[in-house]
This record gives structure tokens, sequence and C-alpha cells, in this order.
């Protein structure tokens, strides 16, 4: 089991636990009066603990143990805030006016199973929340809560993650790739690109961040975590095009690949495999306190 592997064991569980916890026990003394919903609860709950590896959340607490700082319920609690709003994402983009998703992950998507009404509003309420737990963290001080809220809204909210969904539609309503060298060939690129850094990467890089400022990381090492996760999000974004090939073709669906072909791309998801790791050499060059294993077999994972 790579080390990655075991981490995702080791946590998991507690940010799932997490997760249950934050949808049944809100901080009484700062709403009015609500009263515990189980069936609201549930719904809350079937979004928020949907199959997958909490990789965002996970990155998060990867950052504060690689720089050798115990992992307690606090910081658990500030990553979770990251899936909060990875799930609202993923709600909104099955609803049927966006990307008219039934399943996802091998279960019925949140619309299919609750109707579009609830989606949206559970939805809202992911997002909402993921702010109302990272101010309420007690481990770290108000700067340090500030950063972080100021980061996931801006990584994942109008000038991130949402216009990297708006981008992406447009992609979706667009006619193919166009011709070799044409002006739409072109135009059609740059908008993918975009979408790949705001869409997949800017909440990664959100996580990284957040786990940079739960330790009190200074600038030049934030900055090099920035670096990090996006060409993390990148490698992601592209191995998941590789993935896909065929289904985009039958689809003419806006991709990578289908710009590059396959050996180009997995030419680039090589070249930016070397650049992460470059990166982490150099934030260990920065500060000794860093172990660079985790975040390393990461990349792996990712790029394998």
């Amino acid at each position: 089991m790579t080390e990655f592997r075991y981490f995702i064991k080791r946590y998991k569980g507690q940010i799932d636990q997490a997760l249950v916890d934050e949808t049944t026990k809100p901080n009484e003394a700062l709403i009015s009066n609500y009263e515990p919903d189980s069936a609201y609860e549930q719904a809350l709950q079937y979004a928020l603990l949907t199959p997958g590896k909490r990789l965002r959340p996970l990155l998060a607490l990867a950052v504060i143990d690689s720089f050798g700082q115990p992992i307690d319920d606090q910081a658990v609690r500030a990553a979770s805030a990251l899936e909060w709003v990875h799930a609202y994402s993923l709600v909104h983009d099955d609803l049927p006016a966006m990307d008219n998703d039934a399943y996802r992950r091998g279960q019925l998507s949140m619309h299919a199973k609750y109707g579009p009404a609830l989606a949206v509003l559970v939805g809202d309420a992911l997002q909402g929340n993921a702010y109302a737990i990272l101010s309420s963290l007690t481990a770290v001080s108000a700067e340090q809560k500030v950063k972080m809220v100021a980061t996931l809204a801006n990584r994942s909210g109008a000038f991130g993650m949402v216009y990297g969904q708006v981008l992406d539609m447009r992609n979706h309503d667009s006619k193919g790739i166009g011709e070799v060298g044409s002006m739409e060939r072109l135009e059609a690129f740059s908008n993918l690109m975009k979408v790949y850094q705001m869409k997949t990467a800017d909440l990664l890089v959100a996580a990284a961040l957040i786990g940079g400022h739960y330790l009190g990381l200074d600038q030049e090492a934030l900055d090099k975590l920035e670096r990090y996760a996006t060409k993390l999000g990148i490698i992601f974004q592209i191995q998941d095009d590789i993935d896909d090939y065929e289904q985009d073709v039958k689809e003419d669906v806006v991709s990578f690949v289908r710009f590059y072909g396959l050996k180009e791309s997995k030419e680039m998801v090589a070249e930016l495999l070397d650049q992460a790791h470059e990166t982490l050499d150099e934030l260990k060059v920065y500060d000794d306190r860093f172990n660079p294993a985790l975040l390393t077999d990461l990349i792996d994972l990712i790029g394998a």
C-alpha cells in the first residue's frame, strides 16, 4: 500500500464522521429555531457522503501532516469544509439545467433521488455551511480563520470554480473543437484551460492553502503549495481526459486529448509531474520541517 493510500485509509473515516456530525449538531447559539429534521439531515448526508476518496479535505490534512503537525479534530473540521463546497458543486452540476446527470458515482444524483427543488436548496446549504465550519474553529487565530474563509470563497466563488462551470457550459454548447489553426479552435482551447484551472485546480489549491493557513505558513511557502496544487489539478483533469478519450470523441466533447492526441497528452502529464515534484523539492529546501513524501505519493497516484 502506498503512503497516500494508507493516509486515505487512516483519515477518510474521520472526515466522514465529521461530515455526519456537522449535519446533525449545528451551533445552537448562532441559529434561530432549527429543530432536528431527520429527512433534511439525511439529504445533506446523501450529498456529502457520495462514494469517493475525499481528495480535497485529505490534501489539506496531508499538508498539515507533511509539516509534522498532528492531525486533531480541529484540523479535520477545517478540512471538512472543503468537502461541503465540493459536494455542493456536484449537486448543482448534476441538475437538469446543467449537466443533467441522473447518476453520480454509481448512485442516483441528488436531484434524481430528492427532486430538483430540494437539490438546489441542499446545494445552497452545503455551500453556506462550509464557512460556518471554518469560522467556528478554535485551534487557530482569527487572522488564520479569515485567510481560510477568504481562500475558499475566492477559489470556489464567482470568479473561481463557479466561473469555471460557466465556461464549461459554453464548451458543452460549442460545435466541436474546430479545424486545426482556426480561431474557433484557439478560443475553445483557451476556454478549456480556464475550465481546468478554475473548475478543477482552484478547489485543490484552496485545499492546499487551507492546510497552509491552518499551520500559519508564510507567503513564500504558500506560493509553493499553490503551484504544486495547480499542477496537481491540471494533471488530474488531463488524466481524466485520457481515460475518457473514446467517449469524448463519440460525444464531440472538447478535451485536452482531442486537441493534442493521446501521445502528446501523456507527455504533458509526465512534464507536469516533473514540475510538481520540483516544486515539492523547492519547498523542502525552503522549510526543512517539510517532508515531501506524502504529497509526492499523491502526485504519482493522480498521474498513474
